[in-house]
């Protein structure tokens, strides 16, 4: 009986401790109120920190110096609120240090209450917290760090966080410029992979087997070995022919998922496998079309559009409309293509080809739509009228930012065209 007491007076103490923890983590109001139109202004400029990212990769033996602008900061910071209404954050980068702020609206008890998080890196040789805080609650940087190193390290049953810390040579700061010096990448490398691979946490065996059955399938065909471009709706004529043989009303769903995600990999990008898992007959050899899909006699619609449809599976409508549009405001750059509301258009229509497709009660009658389609109307709505080619200077004349009236008018320009689409009003 005393045993019993003392365990029940310990779960007592312990829920107390517990409570008062989050107590002190929550606040009633949010801390940062951040705009995400405005941070994303700047989107343009991220290209040269994925660059920068994208040459550590490929030069792996060497090290590597990435510097890091508030401006680029802001951009990426306003693309995550884009995507989640209940995040906002904001990045101060001075050369005595770096402030990262961030407030989550949390859902409790019929309100919002909040997670105001802040934290303050230090200049130094290796990476150097000074302190992490959610809301009253504040922790030392060493043990912020610590903690999230061990956790890392236990659920991947390896020692990649760890490994990542160490691989920081140094942090400098100056005013608005964060550097970060980097050792060689190929070690980080080669164990990310190994733990990617080693990892099988939420993955669906069954939508990866079938995803690299309609792989294979697609990549057999007379049309994908063609060095003349073929539309991307007769891939999709093809696929859902296949895919309506060998599914029923109760699996059609799964099926229409492995085949958009199949496709998307063969003619939109390989990388997406990692999505769905190991799909690739040959790891070192990724299956790709001879001459690329078209949509409406274009290669980047149908790359956008089923990229997007992909995405749309994987994720939420809205990450994957902010994916879409922050491509376009990166793309106002001298070295981009201009921002199109052609391609906002793909890949809004990606994402609702995603969604008719996953719906239980159409997802058999889309496969037979499919099939019988002639025409691109079926999947892409009219494109005429639409703005693109924009530059930077172009688009803020024309629509200043992306929650002006004038660019939300655009938007439900195209939403008003994909409503009227047959296939979508399901």
């Amino acid at each position: 009986m005393t045993l019993l007491r003392g365990f029940l007076a310990f779960i007592a103490v312990l829920l107390i401790v517990l409570a008062g923890l989050v107590l002190l983590m929550i606040d009633t109001e949010p801390q940062v109120r951040s705009n995400a139109s405005e941070q994303m202004n700047e989107a343009d400029t991220v290209k040269k920190l994925l660059t920068q990212i994208e040459e550590s990769i490929r030069d792996r033996h060497d090290e590597h110096t990435i510097t890091v602008s508030e401006t680029q900061f802001d951009s990426l910071v306003g693309f995550v609120q884009r995507a989640s209404a209940s995040f906002r954050g904001k990045v101060n980068v001075s050369a005595s240090n770096t402030l990262f702020e961030a407030s989550v609206a949390v859902p409790i008890f019929g309100r919002d209450w909040y997670l105001n998080v802040e934290s303050v890196v230090l200049p130094g040789n290796k990476l150097d917290i000074d302190y992490v805080s959610i809301g009253s609650l504040k922790i030392p940087g060493s043990m912020a760090v610590g903690l999230v190193e061990l956790g890392v390290n236990w659920w991947t049953k390896s020692d990649i966080a760890s490994l990542a810390r160490k691989q920081i040579n140094s942090v400098t700061m100056s005013e608005q410029v964060l550097a970060v010096q980097l050792k060689p990448m190929d070690g980080l490398l080669k164990q990310l992979n190994e733990v990617k691979n080693g990892l099988s946490v939420d993955q669906d065996d069954e939508l990866r087997d079938l995803t690299a059955y309609y792989l294979r399938y697609i990549s057999w065909q007379q049309m994908a070995l063609s060095e003349d471009r073929q539309r991307l709706l007769d891939y999709l004529r093809v696929l859902m022919t296949r895919v309506q043989q060998r599914s029923t009303p109760e699996t059609a769903v799964l099926h229409n998922k492995a085949a958009i995600f199949g496709l998307a990999i063969f003619v939109g990008h390989h990388r997406l496998a990692n999505i769905v898992g190991d799909v690739q007959p040959n790891a070192d050899k990724a299956l790709k079309p001879a001459a690329p899909a078209l949509l409406k006699d274009r290669e980047d619609l149908a790359k956008h559009f089923i990229i997007s449809a992909a995405l749309q599976l994987h994720s939420e409508q809205a990450l994957t409309f902010a994916i879409g549009e922050f491509k376009e405001l990166m793309d106002r750059s001298m070295d981009g293509s201009g921002y199109s509301f052609v391609d906002l258009t793909a890949d809004m229509a990606g994402v609702e080809l995603a969604r008719a497709a996953s719906n239980p009660e159409f997802a058999r009658e889309l496969q037979q739509q499919l099939i019988n389609a002639e025409d691109e109307s079926l999947i892409m709505p009219d494109i005429d009228g639409l703005v693109e080619g924009l530059s930077k200077a172009q688009f803020e004349l024309r629509f200043d930012k992306v929650d002006s009236e004038a660019y939300l008018q655009e938007v439900a320009k195209i939403r008003s065209r994909l409503q009227e689409m047959p296939l979508y009003q399901h």
